[in-house]
Protein backbone atom coordinates (compact mmCIF):
# COMPACT_ATOMS: atom_id res chain seq x y z
CA UNK A 1 0.00 0.00 0.00
CA UNK A 2 1.38 3.45 -0.87
CA UNK A 3 2.87 5.33 2.05
CA UNK A 4 2.94 2.29 4.33
CA UNK A 5 5.95 2.46 6.66
CA UNK A 6 8.01 -0.61 7.36
CA UNK A 7 11.10 -1.29 9.46
CA UNK A 8 13.62 -4.02 10.10
CA UNK A 9 11.91 -6.99 11.74
CA UNK A 10 11.52 -6.16 15.41
CA UNK A 11 13.06 -2.68 15.08
CA UNK A 12 10.70 0.32 15.16
CA UNK A 13 11.12 2.83 12.34
CA UNK A 14 12.08 5.55 14.81
CA UNK A 15 14.86 3.52 16.45
CA UNK A 16 18.26 5.16 16.54
CA UNK A 17 21.25 2.87 16.70
CA UNK A 18 23.83 4.20 19.11
CA UNK A 19 27.09 3.09 20.59
CA UNK A 20 28.88 3.21 22.96
CA UNK A 21 26.33 2.31 25.63
CA UNK A 22 24.48 5.19 27.26
CA UNK A 23 26.55 4.85 30.44
CA UNK A 24 29.64 5.96 28.50
CA UNK A 25 28.12 9.05 26.86
CA UNK A 26 28.17 12.56 28.26
CA UNK A 27 24.51 13.23 29.01
CA UNK A 28 24.96 16.98 29.52
CA UNK A 29 26.40 17.85 26.11
CA UNK A 30 24.24 17.66 22.97
CA UNK A 31 25.62 16.06 19.84
CA UNK A 32 28.33 18.34 18.47
CA UNK A 33 27.87 20.04 15.14
CA UNK A 34 30.76 21.48 13.18
CA UNK A 35 31.11 23.04 9.76
CA UNK A 36 33.44 20.22 8.67
CA UNK A 37 31.83 16.76 8.70
CA UNK A 38 33.32 14.59 11.41
CA UNK A 39 32.17 11.09 12.33
CA UNK A 40 30.40 10.80 15.64
CA UNK A 41 32.29 8.08 17.55
CA UNK A 42 28.94 6.65 18.63
CA UNK A 43 27.31 7.03 15.25
CA UNK A 44 23.56 7.02 14.78
CA UNK A 45 21.44 5.92 11.87
CA UNK A 46 17.72 6.03 11.19
CA UNK A 47 16.28 3.84 8.46
CA UNK A 48 12.76 4.31 7.09
CA UNK A 49 11.18 2.10 4.44
CA UNK A 50 8.21 3.20 2.35
CA UNK A 51 6.44 1.43 -0.51
CA UNK A 52 5.20 3.97 -3.09
CA UNK A 53 3.93 1.05 -5.18
CA UNK A 54 3.98 -2.76 -4.86
CA UNK A 55 7.13 -3.14 -6.98
CA UNK A 56 9.21 -0.41 -5.30
CA UNK A 57 10.78 0.12 -1.89
CA UNK A 58 12.36 3.40 -0.83
CA UNK A 59 14.84 3.24 2.03
CA UNK A 60 15.59 6.64 3.56
CA UNK A 61 18.92 6.74 5.39
CA UNK A 62 19.37 9.50 7.96
CA UNK A 63 22.59 9.92 9.94
CA UNK A 64 25.98 8.30 9.71
CA UNK A 65 26.57 5.31 7.46
CA UNK A 66 29.70 4.02 9.17
CA UNK A 67 31.18 0.77 10.52
CA UNK A 68 28.96 0.86 13.62
CA UNK A 69 25.72 1.40 11.66
CA UNK A 70 26.20 0.05 8.12
CA UNK A 71 25.32 -3.57 9.04
CA UNK A 72 21.76 -2.42 9.85
CA UNK A 73 21.34 -1.10 6.30
CA UNK A 74 22.85 -4.31 4.89
CA UNK A 75 20.36 -6.35 6.96
CA UNK A 76 17.49 -4.25 5.63
CA UNK A 77 18.65 -4.38 2.00
CA UNK A 78 19.31 -8.12 1.73
CA UNK A 79 15.72 -9.39 1.61
CA UNK A 80 14.57 -6.51 -0.57
CA UNK A 81 17.16 -7.30 -3.23
CA UNK A 82 15.99 -10.92 -3.44
CA UNK A 83 12.22 -10.35 -3.15
CA UNK A 84 9.57 -9.65 -5.78
CA UNK A 85 10.47 -5.95 -5.77
CA UNK A 86 11.70 -4.60 -9.09
CA UNK A 87 13.18 -1.35 -7.80
CA UNK A 88 14.95 -0.42 -4.58
CA UNK A 89 15.69 3.26 -4.00
CA UNK A 90 18.20 4.26 -1.32
CA UNK A 91 17.76 7.90 -0.34
CA UNK A 92 21.11 9.07 1.04
CA UNK A 93 20.23 12.78 1.02
CA UNK A 94 20.22 12.92 4.85
CA UNK A 95 23.49 10.99 5.33
CA UNK A 96 25.84 13.16 7.38
CA UNK A 97 28.93 10.95 7.13
CA UNK A 98 29.89 7.98 4.96
CA UNK A 99 32.91 5.79 5.66
CA UNK A 100 34.38 2.89 3.68
CA UNK A 101 32.19 0.33 5.47
CA UNK A 102 29.04 2.23 4.49
CA UNK A 103 30.35 2.59 0.96
CA UNK A 104 31.05 -1.15 0.90
CA UNK A 105 27.43 -1.93 1.81
CA UNK A 106 26.25 0.25 -1.08
CA UNK A 107 28.69 -1.34 -3.55
CA UNK A 108 27.59 -4.82 -2.43
CA UNK A 109 23.91 -3.82 -2.84
CA UNK A 110 24.66 -2.48 -6.32
CA UNK A 111 26.28 -5.78 -7.34
CA UNK A 112 23.46 -7.83 -5.75
CA UNK A 113 20.85 -5.80 -7.63
CA UNK A 114 22.72 -6.33 -10.89
CA UNK A 115 22.97 -10.09 -10.32
CA UNK A 116 19.28 -10.44 -9.43
CA UNK A 117 18.01 -8.16 -12.21
CA UNK A 118 16.71 -5.46 -9.89
CA UNK A 119 17.07 -1.72 -10.33
CA UNK A 120 18.94 0.05 -7.53
CA UNK A 121 18.70 3.84 -7.47
CA UNK A 122 20.76 6.04 -5.17
CA UNK A 123 19.64 9.54 -4.24
CA UNK A 124 22.23 11.91 -2.82
CA UNK A 125 22.12 15.36 -1.31
CA UNK A 126 24.66 18.10 -0.71
CA UNK A 127 28.02 17.07 0.63
CA UNK A 128 30.64 14.50 -0.16
CA UNK A 129 28.38 11.44 -0.40
CA UNK A 130 27.83 11.81 -4.15
CA UNK A 131 31.55 12.24 -4.80
CA UNK A 132 32.34 9.12 -2.74
CA UNK A 133 29.75 7.11 -4.67
CA UNK A 134 31.06 8.33 -8.03
CA UNK A 135 34.64 7.44 -7.05
CA UNK A 136 33.40 3.93 -6.22
CA UNK A 137 31.78 3.66 -9.66
CA UNK A 138 28.19 4.06 -8.45
CA UNK A 139 26.59 6.58 -10.78
CA UNK A 140 23.73 8.36 -9.00
CA UNK A 141 22.39 10.11 -12.09
CA UNK A 142 19.18 8.66 -13.53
Amino acid sequence: MPGLRHSCPGVPVSTFLESPPAAHRDRTTPTRTTSFPQPDPGGSLRLTVTRPDPATAVIAVDGELVAATAPRLAHLLGPRLTSALRTVVIDLSAVTFLDTTGLGVLVHAWHQATITGRTLKLITGPGGVERALESAGLDTRA
